[in-house]
């Protein structure tokens, strides 16, 4: 079982209510891992086209006279929702967004990125896109997803239930193992749920056998597990068992890929990060 032990966790805000919420799941994580969280907002502030050169100057030199407020807004605010042991660190940067976030992946090797989703749907969405989903085309290293059904108040406090859904895919599978190495460094009992899309992929009975028989013996002696196998929609009946099981965070696999501009478009997992009660954990394939 490939280990999962973030050291270094980036978390980007804007200072919105997602934000925050990501913030208290980063620091969760952190917790539980000892790790040290980045805090970085980004924010790329170009001048008007009829500015003239000198009146683009004045701004940017009143943009550097700011920075150390900025800076000390930053620090109040990842203070504000980060747990008190867990050690982090602020940066503030004049960037886009997302390569911002790209760059400083690359630049601390984090092992984790937390971000807040905005869950836009529709035309709007499409058009305008979002960060978060810019960036999850484009990492590979796992990401925890908040999403709008999250409230700052509400986001990882203790790690008591992983949910992971099965589908025996190779994907599924290091899901699994991400899931099974989170339940056993934090304790918690481990739900596998596997989905039936309709009778003719086999009776439940038949379905929890096989799924009590993949888990491997070796992770049922570090960890809880408990199988769970439904009928249904695969998002519907994700976001179901989440809540019936009161999971703190949902791992799940994801194969990034685009579409007019989106990421996951219409996917199972995209529908599970929008509608899950608790935070996603989606452990980026390409």
């Amino acid at each position: 079982m490939p280990t999962f032990q973030p050291k270094q966790i980036l978390c980007p805000t804007d200072f919105s209510e997602h934000s925050a919420a990501a913030l208290r799941a980063a620091g969760g994580i952190a917790r539980a891992f000892d790790a040290k969280v980045m805090v970085l907002h980004a924010q790329r502030l170009e001048a008007p086209v009829y500015f003239t050169k000198a009146q683009t100057q004045a701004l940017r030199v009143q943009l550097r006279r700011g920075a150390r407020a900025a800076r000390d807004f930053v620090s109040k605010f990842a203070t504000q929702y980060l747990p008190e042991n867990v050690e982090h660190s602020v940066l503030l940067v004049e960037e886009d967004p997302v390569r911002a976030v790209l760059e400083e992946l690359k630049r601390t090797r984090a092992g984790l990125l937390v971000m807040g989703t905005h869950g836009r749907t529709g035309l709007a969405r499409i058009r305008l896109g979002s960060v978060t989903e810019s960036v999850l085309r484009q990492v590979n290293v796992p990401v925890l997803t908040v999403g709008p059904q999250i409230k700052p108040t509400a986001a990882l406090g203790t790690i008591r239930r992983v949910l992971c859904p099965v589908n025996y895919s190779d994907l599924a599978q290091t899901a699994f193992e991400h899931a099974a190495a989170l339940a056993v460094k934090t304790g918690a009992e481990l739900v596998l749920t596997h989905v039936l899309e309709s009778e003719a992929h086999g009776n439940e009975a038949q379905a929890l056998q096989e799924l009590c028989d993949w888990v491997a013996p070796e992770v049922r002696q570090r960890c809880t597990v408990r199988e769970v196998v439904k009928q249904g929609s695969p998002a519907e009946q994700i976001v179901a068992e989440a809540k019936n099981s009161r999971a703190d965070v949902v791992v799940v696999g994801a194969h990034p890929r685009s579409f007019l501009g989106t990421v996951l478009f219409g996917s199972t997992t995209e529908l599970v990060i929008r509608n899950a009660p608790c935070p996603v954990l989606s452990v980026i394939r390409k």
